[in-house]
């Protein structure tokens, strides 16, 4: 019989040394390499109270006096309270919480402590902490503990924010990369051993022994803790914003922590990198070499956007890179970075095709400039030549006046001719998109353009002025084919009127208006209604407009005659108002 019980007692007491052990060989660990990764700090503090809380409650199964025993029991229900507030704090400063932060959390564990320090020295006369020890020799000997009622109120309480901080540790757990959720797993269930142990000791007849076994569920908590921290490095969980939608996302993403680890990933990043989850945590330079040194992790700026290209399925890819930062350290120098890669290649062969595609609309621009207009200006010279012979021949005067009228339609089609071409460069080479722009005055710009054209008796009007970011040349060829179009279709004294609007600016004129039937297609290429038009004047204007990245439209209610309206031009600035000043 003696036999049984010390070998019992043995169990008990070697379960309590091998809890010792583990805690001090995982506290040292995370003094000497963990000690500035995010709650390292209160997980230490964790396993000081719970070191204390095992070595008391050996103490109190040791063949000592009662006296010692219950000393060493009211020792280990205090460092029990301060084992659950520690992990409380833990919880919340590693998932970001604040949970000990708040002030009912605080008075509660502050509240618990002070309650149990006044009443421990005095617990003999009103056994309010526990109503009895009773020295009892089966199985071997050792104090009976029945809790009082405000002890067992105190567990009870101090349970409820634990229980919340297992449930941040889950949130946590599901926030996380699929390859971290072992560590998290462990953790939760090692927290949960120690509310089962107690519950299973006060409860049911599972354990031969009259106490709270509480603390021999922290040999499982500090065990899966330890193969976390050694095995899996749950210290180098993060818990970055991650759901199903990051997760499923087909960008690539990393996080590297302030040591310049690969912590993370999601799993768009396995086909890039396929090694990736058999190597984190590793070295960002080993993991991903040539992407580490392509771009500055940490970045310069506060977020910093940059492109490069990587290899994926034997095939260059290009990729748009953001490095964001996900924490900052206590020192704000490191901290912790996502990095997303969006695979930008399909937009790269778009910019090259269209690349391609502009520099052959340059090439044909030259040569309508070069290859055609050459034989309009010899036309043109030989015409002048044919009108200086025919003054010397000796012809009656309407024969010659019938010559010299043919000549004229001639050099009338050619200078149209002249007017086609000019318009087709124009559209070629000022047609593609803005890329620089500067501010530009509304008002200035108009009568600039106004005195580029011949206006004959026509008066610009500039009603008030704003500022608008645009390509001044390209504003100005609006207004000469505005202005132009306006001197075309109106009367010689017509008069143009440009002013701001809440989002763009408009050009009008008193004249004739645009028929109905004719709204729909003044901006196509090539549609006139005029004999000596090019039909070009009006395309100029919507393409100018639309490199801008604006909108052109006819105004069909205006009945004063027409109007243009520029739409799309936004975050600037309109002048007060200015007095109107023609120009003429």
């Amino acid at each position: 019989m003696a036999e049984s019980w010390a070998g019992l007692l043995a169990i008990y007491l070697g379960v309590l040394a091998v809890t010792v052990a583990t805690q001090t060989v995982v506290g040292y660990w995370v003094y000497t390499r963990q000690w500035d990764r995010e709650g390292a700090q209160w997980f230490l503090l964790m396993l000081g109270t719970g070191l204390s809380w095992a070595l008391a409650i050996f103490v109190f199964l040791l063949p000592v006096g009662p006296g010692f025993r219950r000393v060493g029991y009211l020792i280990g229900a205090l460092s029990a309270i301060l084992t659950v507030g520690a992990f409380v704090v833990f919880v919340s400063t590693y998932t970001g919480n604040d949970l000990h932060r708040k002030r009912v959390v605080q008075g509660l564990f502050g509240g618990a402590l002070v309650v149990y320090l006044v009443l421990a020295p005095t617990n003999g006369s009103h056994q309010l902490l526990f109503a009895n020890f009773e020295m009892v020799t089966e199985p071997f000997p050792y104090l009976v503990v029945e809790r009082g009622p405000v002890f067992a109120a105190i567990i009870v309480l101090i349970q409820v924010p634990a229980a919340y901080g297992i449930y941040l540790m889950v949130n946590h757990l599901l926030a996380t990369r699929r390859q971290s959720s072992v560590q998290l797993t462990m953790f939760v269930i090692g927290a949960l051993s120690i509310m089962s142990f107690d519950a299973m000791s006060q409860y049911t007849p599972v354990f031969p022994l009259r106490f709270s076994h509480a603390p021999f569920g922290l040999l499982p908590f500090y065990l899966l803790t330890a193969v976390s921290l050694f095995r899996f490095g749950l210290l180098d969980v993060k818990p970055v914003a991650r759901n199903t939608v990051i997760e499923d996302l087909r960008d690539p993403v990393l996080v590297v922590d302030d040591r310049r680890r690969v912590v993370d990933f999601n799993e768009a990043a396995t086909h890039v990198w396929p090694e990736i989850a058999d190597e984190v945590p590793a070295a960002f330079e080993r993991v991903c070499p040539a992407l580490s040194e392509a771009i500055a992790v940490p970045p310069g700026d506060e977020d910093t956007t940059q492109e490069l290209s990587l290899t994926y399925d034997e095939q260059d890819r290009h990729y748009s890179v953001t490095v964001s930062a996900v924490s900052k350290s206590s020192d704000e120098r490191t901290g912790w970075y996502s990095i997303l890669l969006r695979d930008i290649t399909e937009l790269e062969q778009s910019r090259w095709q269209l690349q391609k595609q502009n520099e052959r609309l340059d090439q044909v621009a030259s040569t309508i400039s070069h290859d055609l207009r050459n034989p309009i200006n010899v036309t043109t010279g030989r015409l002048e030549l044919m009108a200086t012979r025919i003054d010397d021949l000796d012809i009656d005067t309407e024969t010659r006046e019938q010559l010299l009228e043919e000549l004229d339609s001639v050099d009338n089609a050619a200078a149209r001719m002249q007017d086609i071409i000019d318009d087709i460069l124009t559209i070629a080479r000022e047609g593609k998109t803005v890329d620089e722009t500067e501010p530009v005055a509304l008002a200035a710009t108009a009568r600039d353009a106004w005195a580029n054209v011949d206006t004959k008796q026509a008066t610009l009007t500039v009603t008030d002025d704003r500022t608008l970011e645009a390509d001044r040349s390209k504003l100005l060829t609006i207004f000469e084919n505005c202005f132009r179009n306006a001197l075309d279709h109106g009367p010689d004294d017509v008069t143009v009127e440009v002013g701001p609007t809440v989002d763009g600016f408009y050009v009008a004129d008193d004249g004739p208006g645009v028929p109905e039937e004719h709204a729909d297609n003044i901006f196509e290429y090539g549609y006139t209604t005029s004999d000596d038009g090019t039909g070009l004047g009006l395309s100029i204007v919507r393409t100018m407009a639309e490199s801008h990245g604006w909108t052109v439209e006819l105004d069909r209610e205006y009945d004063q005659g027409t109007r243009l309206v520029f739409t799309g031009i936004e975050n600037e600035r309109v002048n007060e108002p200015a007095m109107a000043e023609p120009s003429g």
